[in-house]
């Protein structure tokens, strides 16, 4: 399987995705499906315009090289099959010529495919063929190209949205984002202080190992609710409305509470969990504990949650 920040993919899961895409978004320009069980002819499907398409989907995460390589000898491969099916692709075309042959992939790790692209794109601009248009091009588009598709295509399938940014905070960062925001440090240390029974052992370390986890929540949540709010802006919106009202909550039961700090904090958990879950059932329990683990970090980072 291929981890994408919408899921995770195989070569027919990939396929199923795109199919349902290309539907969705080319569908005034005449989106025509070509299935493969008669023979693969090298494209998935073509628009009335002259945009074809070809899927790929790796079995598993490569190195950014491994990546490369694969992509670029599959484009390879597939472009031939133009020339290769030249009679049998123009029984289907009749007057339509490519103009776009366009390679989806979950994702690309090196610019080298950009120029590889490219660079067939001239070498094929000079094979006199009745079926390639005289500015013939071809590109490569990621999954990104179709966000706007992704929650039609995962409510069709009843499936979550789950947007899991790969890259997380590595140590480096994190340390160097607590050194430029000591004051919120600070903040942590205390509340977490709080939480830990005054005769428990390794308090200090307790303390430590916290406070670290609030702030890689806080800054890796961030990362996921950034890109969210790039894609789903309306989403991200009402995010904030449902988590801004209920931080006012939140500051009313600290105010009178009067008891464990612990057990506090995992009412409070639970509670903002339970409300993000109803108020976005569309999404996948994983996002909205990362969701959860990030808006708690940033209560006890900012002082909403107290325990005085």
């Amino acid at each position: 399987m291929y981890r994408t920040p919408y899921g995770n993919f195989n070569g027919d899961s990939w396929e199923d995705f795109c199919q349902l895409c290309f539907k969705l978004k080319y569908e005034n320009d005449g989106y025509q499906e070509m299935p493969a069980w008669q023979g693969d002819l090298g494209i998935e499907g073509f628009t009335r315009s002259g945009i074809f398409f070809q899927c790929y989907c790796p079995d598993t995460e490569y190195n950014p090289d491994k990546l490369y390589e694969m992509q670029r000898d599959k484009i390879t491969t597939d472009l031939c099959k133009l020339v290769t099916y030249e009679k049998e692709l123009k029984a289907y075309l009749k007057t339509i010529q490519v103009t776009k042959w366009i390679f989806v992939t979950p994702e690309y790790k090196k610019k080298d495919l950009v120029k590889h692209c490219q660079d067939k794109a001239e070498d094929y601009r000079k094979i006199t063929s009745s079926i390639l248009a005289p500015d013939f091009d071809v590109l490569v588009h990621d999954i990104e190209f179709y966000s706007e598709q992704i929650p039609i295509f995962l409510n069709f399938r009843e499936k979550k949205l789950d947007i899991d940014p790969k890259e997380k905070k590595s140590e480096g960062e994190i340390a160097d984002w607590k050194s430029k925001s000591i004051s919120l440090v600070d903040n942590a240390i205390k509340k977490h202080k709080q939480r830990i029974p005054e005769k428990a052992k390794n308090i200090d370390e307790k303390i430590n190992n916290l406070t670290q986890k609030s702030v890689s929540d806080f800054l890796n949540g961030d990362a996921m609710i950034r890109k969210w709010a790039e894609k789903y802006q309306d989403q991200y919106e009402k995010f904030q409305k449902v988590v801004d009202q209920f931080e006012k909550r939140v500051e009313e039961k600290c105010a009178v509470a009067d008891g464990n700090s612990n057990l506090l904090y995992n009412e409070i958990e639970v509670e903002l969990n339970e409300k993000i879950k109803a108020s976005f059932s569309f999404l996948d329990v994983t996002m909205i504990d990362r969701l959860t683990a990030r808006v708690m970090a940033d209560w006890i980072l900012r002082c909403p949650i107290s325990f005085e």
